[in-house]
């Protein structure tokens, strides 16, 4: 199995409250082609991204923290694998940006503006 398809998998399935209860979000909007581990095929892996607020639109892509999420499994995978201080500290980096916008998240939701085009 590719580290492509090893990322995905470590992905734990979310659930949008209210939205969409069969959704295994966000596998339903990241996808994985050439995942076979064939040498010289290269693997697509591709998002679709929420494009409004969830609360105006639903539930129609990824959020961007999804595809830190990924990219984060994606390093663990390699780290697993191929481990280096690099890899170590790209890991740190990128868990850094995911509490930063748990945060942002929260005192969007304390402003009563989460899910909405609002600052």
């Amino acid at each position: 199995m590719r580290h492509v398809e090893k990322a995905l998998n470590m992905m734990a399935p979310k659930q949008i409250e209210g939205v969409m209860p069969e959704a295994n979000l966000p596998h339903t909007f990241i996808t994985i082609e050439n995942a076979t581990d064939d040498k010289g095929v290269a693997p697509i892996v591709s998002f679709t991204v929420q494009s409004d607020p969830i609360g105006e639109v639903g539930v129609n892509g990824c959020q961007a923290v999804d595809m830190l999420e990924y990219v984060g499994h994606l390093f663990s995978s390699l780290n697993d694998a191929f481990p280096c201080p690099e890899n170590h500290e790209t890991l740190n980096a990128i868990q850094t940006a995911l509490d930063a916008q748990a945060q942002r998240t929260a005192n969007r939701i304390a402003r009563g503006v989460e899910g909405k085009n609002e600052g």
